[in-house]
């Protein structure tokens, strides 16, 4: 029965203290909501007079163009567009790269299976650097 109250009294004193503790963090954000709306009035004072290079923040608002006009421009520009999807120009990239030449299962194991060896061997013998406490006291390969 005790230890029942205490629980009881322990859970209701943190609840009563629960609204304490969220203004006392509150009035630490008051500093933050201020700068915030202090750069946030900056901002718009910026875009009203914009400086020169930087171009206009606020373009003109142009007439809007209607789907027809929409489906006339894209009947333009789709013949340059399957074009430069079928070739590609240097310096993008090939979309399709050749592939290399297959070599078989056995032949990569076997290959693998050397190389590990090696590094193995290189490890025993402590050629190998060692990456933690001492590094750069370990003798390189």
């Amino acid at each position: 029965m005790k230890q029942s109250s205490f629980r009881i009294a322990l859970a209701s004193a943190v609840f009563a203290a629960m609204p304490a503790i969220t203004f006392a963090q509150g009035a630490g954000d008051a500093r933050q909501t201020d700068l915030r709306a202090q750069r946030r009035a900056e901002a718009v004072e910026a875009a009203r007079h914009p400086q020169p290079g930087e171009g206009n923040p606020i373009p003109e608002a142009g007439p809007k163009a209607s789907r027809a006009d929409r489906a006339k421009a894209r009947q333009a520009r789709r013949p340059a567009a399957v074009e430069a999807a079928r070739s590609f120009m240097p310096g993008e990239g090939d979309p399709r790269p050749a592939a290399g030449p297959r070599i078989p299962r056995a032949e990569r194991r076997a290959e693998r299976a050397v190389r590990r060896a090696e590094i193995k061997a290189l490890n025993k013998s402590g050629r190998l650097p060692v990456y933690g406490e001492s590094y750069g006291t370990a003798p390189t390969p």
